[in-house]
């Protein structure tokens, strides 16, 4: 079973982290483990090295407090590279939390969109054309941080054309002021329009 690599890049965000580790999701029924918490810059050679939940107050290092994005992602994308020796991690999606994680309850999820397959074209969307508009690109969401279950569900394990134009398409639709992403708004827009197609 693979699982998604999680970065604490502030240190006001420690308190929060055993709190998004272990609330993935709305529903009580989902098991609190979808993160692998990245701690070393060392990376374990099992799943087993990593830890994927704390109790409340518990301590813990990071070797990525201050750390850019940017340095997150790099890091993530090297040990995709090894999928052989790396094939624990989830190769798609990295979630960081950060300075505003501490206030607000959210995580920036970020979504690597590789390389099409050299024998097959782009997938093209009506309305939209390519999506993601580009490849070897992150796509950035700041989620809050009891959607990721479902975040990962809508990008991972369903049919891209169902999905992919609410992320890559129009996100800005399910954005709010503050540039928090409703994933759960963005599942419920999508559920609404088979519905109306079944009909």
């Amino acid at each position: 079973m693979t699982r998604t690599l999680f970065f604490c890049i502030a240190e006001e965000a420690k308190p929060f982290v055993p709190t998004a580790l272990r609330e993935s999701s709305t529903d009580p029924e989902d098991p609190p483990f979808l993160y692998y918490l990245v701690e070393s810059k060392d990376c374990p050679s099992t799943g087993e090295g990593f830890r994927t939940g704390l109790q409340d107050g518990e301590s813990f290092e990071s070797d990525f407090i201050n750390a850019s994005k940017e340095e997150c992602q790099d890091w993530a994308l090297d040990k995709w590279l090894q999928p052989v020796k790396f094939n624990f991690i989830e190769p798609s999606i990295i979630a960081i939390a950060d300075e505003r994680s501490a206030r607000d309850g959210t995580l920036l999820m970020s979504f690597y969109f590789g390389e099409d397959a050299p024998d097959e074209p782009p997938m093209e969307f009506n309305g939209y054309g390519r999506l993601p508009p580009k490849g070897n690109t992150w796509y950035d969401f700041r989620i809050h941080h009891k959607a990721a279950q479902l975040f990962h569900a809508s990008l991972l394990f369903t049919e891209p054309d169902i999905f992919f134009p609410n992320y890559f398409g129009r996100p800005e639709k399910f954005t709010d002021e503050t540039g928090v992403f409703d994933v759960l708004k963005a599942w419920e827009h999508t559920e609404e329009e088979s519905s109306d197609k079944d009909e």
